[in-house]
C-alpha cells in the first residue's frame, strides 16, 4: 500500500557505514528510494572466558575468544581473577595482545590449594567487555618454610626452629627439624616433632655428638607430603681436654 512505513533493520555490524535505499513493487516493476548513508554505533567487545586444564598449585592457564570487536580494534586483551565474584582490570590481570579471535593467558602467582574467579576481558574505544565468570581451585602442593637460624650450640644440643610461609593448601599435621652429618636431611633422618599448624616454632635438638659437623633443615608436612627449609651448617663444641682446653 501507499504511505509512510517504518523498517526495523537488524543483524548490522557495529561501527559500519551501511547504504540504505527505501524500495516499493507493484506490477510494473520495483522503484526504489534516494541513497542514504549511516554508520551503526560502536559498542564495545563480545568476549567469552576459556578456561583451561593445566591448573596447578601456584599457576593455570586460561583464556578467551573475542567473538566481535564491536566495530572499533580490540587494543587490549587478556584474563583478569581474583578471590571473590566479578573480577574486572583493577584486579589481578594479563595482557595479551590485541585484535580478535581467541588467545591464551598464563597466570602466575597464584596460591596452592585456593578457589579463584576469572574472567577474560577486551577493551576498545567504547569500553571494556568481560566475559563469563569462570571459577578454579589450584591444587594443593607441600608446604613452604625457612629455616630458623641454629643458636645455643653445644657439645650436644643444639636450638633451631622453622617459619612456615605457606601451608600449601592444607593443613600442616607435623614440623619440625632434622639434621644429619650429611647434606639435604630428611624426616627419615634425627627429627624432632613440633606440634602443627602454620606458626612459627622453636625445635630442640639433642643427642649430638661433639665436635660434628651437621646439617639442619626445619620440614613441614600436610597431606601432600613434606617440604623443607633452607639447609644451616652447623658444628658442635669439642669435649675440652684434662686441661681444660
Amino acid at each position: 500500500g501507499m504511505g509512510e512505513f517504518t523498517s526495523k533493520i537488524t543483524g548490522l555490524k557495529a561501527g559500519t557505514v551501511y547504504h540504505l535505499r527505501a524500495y516499493a513493487t507493484n506490477s510494473v516493476g520495483t522503484a526504489y528510494g534516494a541513497d542514504i548513508s549511516f554508520s551503526s554505533k560502536m559498542t564495545i567487545p563480545k568476549v567469552t572466558s576459556i578456561i583451561g586444564s593445566a591448573i596447578n598449585a601456584t599457576t593455570a592457564a586460561c583464556g578467551g575468544n573475542i567473538t566481535n570487536d564491536g566495530g572499533a580494534t580490540v587494543t587490549s586483551r587478556g584474563v583478569c581473577w581474583n578471590k571473590s565474584l566479578n573480577p574486572t582490570i583493577a584486579d589481578n590481570k594479563t595482557i595479551d595482545g590485541t585484535g580478535n579471535g581467541s588467545f591464551t593467558s598464563n597466570i602466575t602467582g597464584l596460591f596452592p590449594g585456593t578457589t579463584y574467579y576469572l574472567r577474560a576481558y577486551a577493551t576498545n574505544s567504547v569500553g571494556t567487555a568481560y566475559g563469563n565468570s569462570i571459577s578454579f581451585t589450584t591444587n594443593d602442593t607441600v608446604p613452604t618454610l625457612n629455616t630458623t637460624d641454629v643458636s645455643s650450640i653445644t657439645i650436644t644440643t643444639a636450638i633451631s626452629g622453622g617459619d612456615i610461609t605457606n601451608d600449601g593448601g592444607a593443613e600442616v599435621t607435623t614440623r619440625g627439624v632434622c639434621w644429619s652429618i650429611t647434606p639435604k636431611p630428611t624426616i627419615a633422618n634425627s627429627k624432632t616433632i613440633d606440634g602443627s599448624g602454620v606458626t612459627g616454632f622453636t625445635s630442640n635438638l639433642t643427642g649430638l655428638t661433639a665436635n660434628t659437623t651437621y646439617y639442619v633443615r626445619a620440614y613441614a608436612t600436610n597431606n601432600v607430603g613434606t617440604g623443607y627449609g633452607n639447609t644451616i651448617i652447623i658444628k658442635t663444641y669439642a669435649v675440652a681436654d684434662e686441661d681444660g682446653n
